[in-house]
C-alpha cells in the first residue's frame, strides 16, 4: 500500500466524534506513516485544522478535502502550508465562521478559524491547564486561612491559563503579553465563561521592559511561564528564559509555585529541568512533570512540549549582614 492510501486508511479508521472538544486526528511527527511526518490534522470542535510543512499535490489536497468532508460532515476545514516561518492558506471552507467555541474540562474557549498562523488555542496543553486548576483548588482546600491566591500569567496569548486558574479558585490573574489583539481574545474567553471581570487584568507590554510594574503587583502564589521558543528579538528561550527564572524571587511568594513550559525541539526535558534548577534563586519542595498527551508527541518525545509544576518555593537564604 502506498503512503497516500496508508494516510487515507489511517484517517478513515479513526472513531468519529462530533462534540465541542478537541482531538488529534493525525500526528505525522509520530512517524506512524513514513513520508507523512510533515502533516498534522487537529479537530477543534466543529473545525478541522490541517498543517503541512511540505506542499501537497493538487490530487492529494483534493482527496484530503473530500475524505475529511465525508468523515466529518459537520466540520469546517482549513489547510495551511508552512515554510521558513511563513504560513499560507491552501484551502478554507467557504462558509467557515470566524470563530467557534470548544470545550475542555467544562470550560469554553474561543478558536479562530480563518486568521493568523494558529487558531488561538493549543490543545496539547490540556494537562497543563488541568494542573493549574488542580493546584489552586488543592491550595485553597489545604489552607487554614482565607489567604488570597493571586496568579501571574506571562506570555498569556489568549489567556486560556487565566480562565483555568479562575475556574480553579484563583483570587485574581494578571495577564501579560505583547500582543494586545491576543489579549482582547483572552478577555472574551473570560466573558463567555461568565467570570467576574474584576478578577482578571490585561497588560499589553514587553515583559522585561515593564518588569518593575509586574513586581509592584506581586508577590504571586502561582506564576505561569509559557513563552514561545522565539519571539523575534524580544525573546530567545536559551538567553531569556534563564533571565526570567532569575527574577522569580522578586515576584513569587514563599511556598508559591511556578508552571514552567517550553516547546522547543532542540532542548530536551532533562535540559529544561537542569535549567530550572540552575537558574532559579532558591529551591522547590516538589517539581512534577506534567506530561504532554501521547497523541500529541512526535517520534522523539523528548523534543516535544515540556511542562513542569514546581511548588513549595523556598527563597534563597542570604547570610545576615555582618555574619559569614
Amino acid at each position: 500500500m502506498d503512503q497516500w492510501n496508508q494516510l487515507l486508511q489511517n484517517i478513515s479508521s479513526r472513531p468519529k466524534q462530533n462534540n465541542p472538544e478537541c482531538e488529534k486526528i493525525f500526528n505525522g511527527p509520530s512517524g506512524i506513516i513514513p513520508g507523512w511526518e510533515q502533516l498534522l490534522i487537529d479537530r477543534f470542535g466543529s473545525f478541522l485544522f490541517v498543517v503541512t510543512y511540505r506542499p501537497l499535490e493538487e490530487e492529494q489536497q483534493e482527496g484530503l478535502i473530500g475524505l475529511l468532508g465525508e468523515l466529518y460532515p459537520l466540520c469546517k476545514l482549513r489547510i495551511q502550508y508552512r515554510s521558513a516561518g511563513r504560513a499560507e492558506d491552501l484551502y478554507l471552507s467557504a462558509d467557515c465562521p470566524e470563530r467557534i467555541e470548544v470545550k475542555e474540562h467544562g470550560i469554553t474557549y474561543l478558536v479562530h478559524t480563518s486568521r493568523g498562523q494558529n487558531p488561538g488555542f493549543f490543545a496539547d496543553m490540556i494537562n497543563g491547564r488541568k494542573a493549574v486548576m488542580d493546584y489552586i483548588d488543592r491550595s485553597r482546600q489545604e489552607s487554614e486561612s482565607e489567604d488570597l491566591l493571586p496568579v501571574l500569567n506571562l506570555f498569556a496569548y489568549t489567556c486560556s491559563f487565566s480562565v483555568a486558574a479562575l475556574k480553579g479558585g484563583a483570587s485574581r490573574v494578571d495577564n501579560w503579553d505583547m500582543n494586545k489583539y491576543s489579549l482582547a481574545i483572552g478577555k472574551k474567553n473570560h466573558e463567555i465563561n461568565k467570570l467576574d471581570p474584576r478578577l482578571s487584568s490585561y497588560f499589553g507590554y514587553d515583559i522585561f521592559k515593564s518588569f518593575g510594574k509586574i513586581k509592584k503587583r506581586g508577590p504571586y502564589s502561582l506564576v505561569i511561564l509559557d513563552p514561545p521558543p522565539q519571539q523575534g528579538s524580544s525573546f530567545q528561550y536559551k538567553k531569556d528564559y534563564p533571565r526570567l527564572m532569575q527574577r522569580l524571587e522578586q515576584i513569587l511568594a514563599p511556598a508559591g509555585a511556578v508552571l514552567f513550559c517550553l516547546n522547543a525541539s532542540d532542548f530536551g526535558k532533562q535540559d529544561f529541568l537542569d535549567m530550572i534548577n540552575a537558574e532559579t534563586p532558591g529551591t522547590f519542595d516538589h517539581i512534577d512533570d506534567i506530561p504532554c498527551p501521547p497523541e500529541y508527541l512526535g517520534r522523539f518525545p523528548d523534543r516535544g512540549l515540556k511542562t513542569f509544576l514546581a511548588s513549595g518555593y523556598n527563597p534563597k537564604k542570604y547570610p545576615e549582614e555582618g555574619k559569614s
